[in-house]
């Protein structure tokens, strides 16, 4: 399978976005680690996947990230948004936002006894523990529900219908 952002231009990939400009295009992830993942990808300019930044990559970044925060926090007034440059499993340049819910930053806090471990950024075990937790609740659900990977995310992107659409009103995308 190619990279899944290089096909940004598919049916399902389409349903997803929820801004885009010449650079840059914004996806509810699927499945998502919390309410409102998002996936900010350079859009791929010419032959090949971006997999590094550069001047031609990086135009516009600032506008995109601006957009895509406002209409996350619109949509799910959330206390404040994670930004990550993390790429996980694909080399497609691209950033992670996550919606932090007040209640996700407390435990984030509490669960850190030692205040100058929180004050030196283990804000990436945090992560780490979102994702682990999605992940497990994703595979938990295919077992329940008997589904492959890609029934799942079929249902999940229909799932978040609603919150793509209130996204692209915020951001202003349409079609």
């Amino acid at each position: 399978m190619g990279c899944p952002f290089c096909d940004w231009q598919s049916e399902e990939m389409k349903k997803r976005i929820f801004y885009r400009d010449k650079n840059w295009f914004a996806i509810l992830a699927a499945p998502f680690h919390t309410q409102g993942h998002t996936i900010l990808a350079a859009t791929p300019i010419g032959i090949g996947c971006p997999q590094e930044p550069s001047l031609q990559v990086l135009e516009g970044l600032s506008l995109a990230l601006v957009k895509t925060i406002e209409a996350l926090k619109t949509v799910y007034q959330p206390k404040d948004v994670l930004l990550t440059s993390l790429r996980g499993s694909e080399d497609h340049f691209h950033f992670h936002l996550m919606p932090l819910r007040k209640d996700e930053e407390e435990k984030w806090r509490n669960s850190h006894a030692d205040p100058e471990r929180y004050c030196k950024g283990h804000l990436m075990e945090f992560l780490g523990y979102l994702e682990e937790r999605g992940d497990r609740l994703a595979e938990n659900e295919r077992k329940y529900r008997c589904w492959s990977k890609k029934e799942q995310r079929t249902n999940m992107i229909e799932s978040q219908r609603d919150d793509i659409e209130k996204l692209r009103i915020t951001s202003g995308y349409y079609e």
